[in-house]
Formats: structure tokens, sequence, C-alpha cells
């Protein structure tokens, strides 16, 4: 896809670029949007992925699927849409990197379906999810499962002992699938 530059619309809010584009399906709407947001989205995306390659992938991924995304979808605040989408790619991607996202594979080895299966369902409850845990968890959880750290690394960086980082992760896990499970039949 070719995001051709343009001066027009440079002054334009992003609901009326976003409303010429539903009209006109002219690429170079989507061009400024890029201009406007390319940063957001790669600074995201090296916040989950932490790889500058990987990053720039994930801004060229969401910017090719955009056009579609802009004709599918009711956009309120077009900022914070792109920053949950940007965020949702990224745990996409790293969970089909098994070894970089496993909390996924942890809470998805307790659902009977497949692993696609599950990632398309739950997927975009789990940040959410993640929210409604209690900080001690919600803390433990990232730390170990979405920045990697060891429990000897979470404890120090926590000043909870070893047993209660432990606990805060197995509760956190629980409650997880709680939530998860809980969100997925709300929506079915």
């Amino acid at each position: 896809m070719l995001f051709i530059k343009s001066g027009k619309g440079s002054d334009q809010s992003d609901e009326q670029i976003i409303s010429e584009f539903r009209t006109s399906q002219d690429n170079a709407l989507i061009g400024i949007l890029f201009d406007r947001y390319n940063h957001l989205v790669f600074a995201v995306s090296m916040k989950y992925l932490k790889d500058e390659d990987d990053s720039k992938d994930a801004v060229i991924r969401i910017f090719e699927k955009l056009p579609k995304d802009l004709l599918t979808y009711t956009i309120q605040n077009f900022g914070s849409w792109l920053h949950t989408v940007t965020k949702n790619d990224c745990l996409r991607f790293l969970s089909k990197k098994k070894n970089h996202f496993p909390l996924l594979d942890n809470i998805a080895g307790n659902f009977e379906e497949d692993e696609e299966t599950f990632i398309n369902q739950y997927l975009p409850f789990l940040d959410p999810a993640l929210t409604q845990l209690n900080d001690e968890q919600r803390i433990c959880i990232e730390l170990f499962y979405i920045q990697n750290l060891s429990y000897q690394e979470v404890t120090e960086k926590t000043g909870y002992n070893m047993n209660q980082v432990k606990s805060h992760i197995q509760n956190g896990k629980r409650n997880l699938r709680i939530i998860l499970l809980k969100k997925a039949n709300d929506n079915r």
C-alpha cells in the first residue's frame, strides 16, 4: 500500500479525515493519519515488542489494515482507538512467539479451545482484564509475563517476598481466566 503525502487535510480533525476517507477512499487521507500517528504506533509497539524491526513491521501492518478498519468500525476517538489496535496487534504478535509471551499460553492451556480460537476470542479482553486485577496481582503478572522478569527480579522490583510474588501471580492468572471467560460469554 502506498501512502501519498498530501498538504490537503493537515488542518482537519481526525474525525473529518476519517469521514472524508469513508466517502472518497482516497489513500492520501490515510497518509495524513500516518504522518500524525506513526510515531505513536511505533512507540506503543516498542513498549510491547521491545524490538525496533518488529515495531517498524507493526506500524506497517496497522496502517496497511487501516483503510479497511476505517470502513468497518465506528471510531469515536481515533488516537485512543489506534492505541488499542496497536496494543492488540503487538499482543497477537507476541502470542505467536510462544516463548516471548507465555501468559496467553498459560491461560489458554486452561481452556478447551485451540490456541487460534483462544487468541481471537479472548485477546481483545486481556488488557482490560489486567486492569481489573488488584494492583499486586497486575504488577506481578505484568513484570513476570510481559516484561519476562524472573521471580527474583519481581521480588526485587516490587519489594514483595518470593511467596507473595508467587501467590499474586497464581491468583492473578486464576482471576484473569474468570474475567476472560465472563467477557467472552457476555459477548456471545
